[in-house]
């Protein structure tokens, strides 16, 4: 029996674990898919193609079309079922309409997909990445001009969207397409938000290429091939108008007064790591030196009053005159000195477990650092207060214009 064949008797034999969700959506549970990979562990020795083998004969086990997508999860293995005569046939000249939207999909479908498949922190690392690849590709790498831009920004984002969803999902292409046109309008504004927060942060270190992408947007009126156009402007809703001048001191003071606040906020993390290192049963070693100080301090006062007393005896084990008296006296002078001996043994353990004087340093360095940064942080953080008004009326501006297209008069 080869490895596929026995990851097949694997799922029909533990179907019953098998989630069939509504929406055509099935789950394979982490339970299930820990003992498929098991499987594989055992027969590593072979040469084949991990993720291949296992959606293989998933699609074998559960007799999957071609068109079904899986997709192989750390906590368990997910599957949509595409029924492509349930889709809606876009006519050509539909594309790119409502009529034409998510490419025949019902949204209902999408929605549950969606829900189904992407965790937050998935979907934030998702668009990151589209975000991070729209930058390099046409920002820094091709440097397009914002009739370019304008033109093709949409369809841009879409292909990095759908080469992504393609790369991850490998299967049904139209269903894909649909999905693609989903998700990006949910996150259209994030998107939007996220160029323009790069945009600002480009300003803020001088970008030539950047501050003369953004002049475009206070032009106003520009005239292509003998056409009038009505370029979109950096206006707030209640009509202040930005421009690359205005927004260069606030965008430069922010953007770093940010990145300060977020350096300083790290190296505080990482000091207070160090100091609470430091610490010996919830207690900083100056709490815990005064700690053994003070039992220290009881001590050396007892022995005090043990070396008077025992004084005190052996001038009376002088002056007294019958041999049992001093028999008696001398007997309290040995008892005496145990106690004195037991007194000074008990001072030594203290000393012993106080803590090194290197270390009590290191501590009150430590403490002085942070106090310094949190003064340091708190100052950095008011100025990131009173500039963040600011700050979020270029960005909103900023995101309006970079969503619209310059309009003929």
């Amino acid at each position: 029996m080869n490895l596929e064949t026995e990851i097949v008797y694997i799922i029909e034999d533990n179907s019953d674990l098998i989630e069939y969700k509504k929406n055509q959506i099935i789950i394979i549970p982490n339970a299930l898919r820990n003992g498929i990979y098991g499987l594989i562990e055992e027969n590593n020795s072979e040469d084949f193609d991990e993720k291949d083998l296992i959606k293989s004969a998933v699609r074998k086990a559960l007799k999957l079309k071609e068109s079904d997508i899986i997709v192989l999860k750390q906590e368990h293995i997910f599957i949509k079922i595409f029924n492509e005569a349930k889709r809606t046939k876009v006519s050509p000249s539909e594309v790119n309409t409502i009529a034409g939207r998510f490419n025949g999909i019902d949204e209902s479908e999408l929605d549950d997909f969606y829900d189904e498949y992407f965790s937050k922190e998935e979907r934030k690392i998702f668009f990151n990445s589209i975000v991070k690849q729209f930058v390099e590709i046409y920002f820094i790498e091709e440097k397009i001009d914002n009739n370019l831009y304008e033109k093709n920004v949409f369809a841009y984002i879409q292909e990095l969207i759908m080469k992504q969803l393609t790369n991850e999902f490998d299967h049904c292409l139209e269903f894909l397409k649909g999905f693609t046109g989903y998700i990006f309008r949910i996150h259209f504004n994030d998107v939007f938000e996220s160029i323009a927060e790069f945009m600002l942060n480009e300003i803020s270190i001088s970008n030539d290429y950047m501050i003369e992408f953004l002049k475009y947007y206070s032009l106003n009126i520009v005239i292509l091939n003998g056409e009038k156009y009505i370029v979109p402007s950096l206006e707030t809703e209640d009509g202040l108008k930005w421009n690359v001048i205005s927004m260069l001191s606030i965008a430069k003071v922010y953007t770093r007064t940010r990145d300060s606040v977020n350096r300083l906020q790290k190296e505080i993390y990482v000091v207070d790591e160090q100091i609470l290192g430091l610490f010996i049963n919830e207690l900083s070693p100056v709490e815990y030196n005064n700690l053994y100080k003070k039992e220290k301090q009881k001590l050396s006062d007892q022995l005090r009053k043990e070396g008077r007393a025992l004084e005190d005896m052996l001038d009376s084990v002088h002056r007294a005159k019958n041999e049992n008296i001093k028999d008696g006296i001398r007997q309290n002078i040995e008892r005496a000195k145990q106690d004195i001996r037991v007194t000074k043994k008990s001072i030594d353990k203290l000393s012993d477990k106080e803590i090194d004087r290197k270390k009590i340093d290191k501590y009150i360095k430590l403490e002085r650092e942070i106090e310094s940064m949190l003064r340091e942080l708190k100052s950095q953080e008011k100025i990131l207060a009173q500039n963040k008004n600011s700050f979020m009326s270029i960005k909103k501006s900023l995101v309006k214009a970079l969503i619209s297209k310059k309009q003929r008069i």
